[in-house]
Formats: C-alpha cells, sequence, structure tokens
C-alpha cells in the first residue's frame, strides 16, 4: 500500500513537469487574423488618403455653389431707441445708492458684532486664567471655583455592563 501510494505521487508530481515540456516545443507562427480584420486589412490596401477640402469663394463658383448677399436698399433700419423718462432714471440710481449703504451697514454691524464677541472671548479667558487685573489679588481657591463652574461638563463613561453566567 505505502509502495502504491509513493508511486502515484510521483507520477502526479511529473505530469506537470510533462505537460511544461510539451507546451515550449511550440513552432512559433504568427498569428492568425479573424475574418474580419482579414477583411480590414484588404479593403484599407488600396485606399488613398482623401484630400482636405478648404472652402474659399473660387471654389464655391466652381462647384456651382451659391453666395448670397443682401443689398444696402434691403436692410432695415434699426428701430428708434426707446424714451427713457428722467425720472426713473433718477428713482433707479436712488435705489442702487439706498441698496448699497444698505448692504455696506449690514457689514459694519456684522464687523462690529463679531469684534465684540472676540473681545468678550479674550475677557473670558483671560479671567479663566487669572491674567486679568482683579485676578491678581484674588484667592487661588476662589479661581479654581469659577473655572469649574465655567468649564464645560466631563463627558460620562456609559455605566459597565454585567455579565451574567448561564445556568448550569
Amino acid at each position: 500500500m505505502r509502495r502504491t501510494s509513493i508511486a502515484a505521487a510521483l507520477v502526479f508530481c511529473a505530469l506537470p513537469l510533462l505537460a511544461d515540456e510539451q507546451t515550449t516545443t511550440t513552432s512559433t507562427q504568427p498569428p492568425v487574423d479573424s475574418p474580419l480584420v482579414a477583411a480590414a486589412k484588404a479593403a484599407n490596401r488600396g485606399a488613398k488618403p482623401k484630400k482636405k477640402i478648404v472652402i474659399t469663394n473660387e471654389t464655391l463658383l466652381k462647384s456651382g455653389g451659391h453666395i448670397t448677399t443682401t443689398s444696402t436698399k434691403a436692410q432695415q433700419p434699426l428701430p428708434p431707441a426707446p424714451r427713457v423718462d428722467a425720472e426713473l432714471d433718477r428713482l433707479a440710481a436712488q435705489q442702487q445708492k439706498e441698496y448699497a449703504a444698505k448692504v455696506a451697514a449690514d457689514a459694519k454691524a456684522k464687523r462690529d458684532m463679531e469684534a465684540k464677541k472676540r473681545l468678550a472671548a479674550e475677557r473670558a479667558n483671560a479671567i479663566y486664567e487669572g491674567d486679568d487685573p482683579d485676578g491678581i489679588y484674588e484667592d487661588p481657591a476662589q479661581s479654581e471655583g469659577r473655572a469649574t463652574q465655567q468649564s464645560p461638563a466631563t463627558p460620562q463613561a456609559p455605566p459597565t455592563m454585567q455579565v451574567q453566567k448561564p445556568p448550569v
């Protein structure tokens, strides 16, 4: 039994080597084209590149092309410009000025509000760190108590899960 299994394993390992030798001994023939590729090559053998056509006035006259131009008599004059009331122009200019002033005022108010918020944040930070003039003479315990009141609450850890043993 042991000899048979060893012989079978040797044959099994030798078969891929034998197959590899057979595939390397093929001749190097050029690949054969499919019928579609052969037909396309045959169709393009006798074809000459097409001449590019440039359209000019001479080629149009030779080929019988039509060129049309309009005469000055056929051209119609432009319609007259619409009348614009001076009062409407003045009102439009006034509205544009009012809108520009409103936008500028809104931008200034926004800048002022941001500056106030920034100054308040800087002052709060200075007080928190004890850099304000009043905080120099303050009791450290009071500063620490104020800092804990102003600081955000620390996140609480979720409760631990208690695992129960399965019944026996």
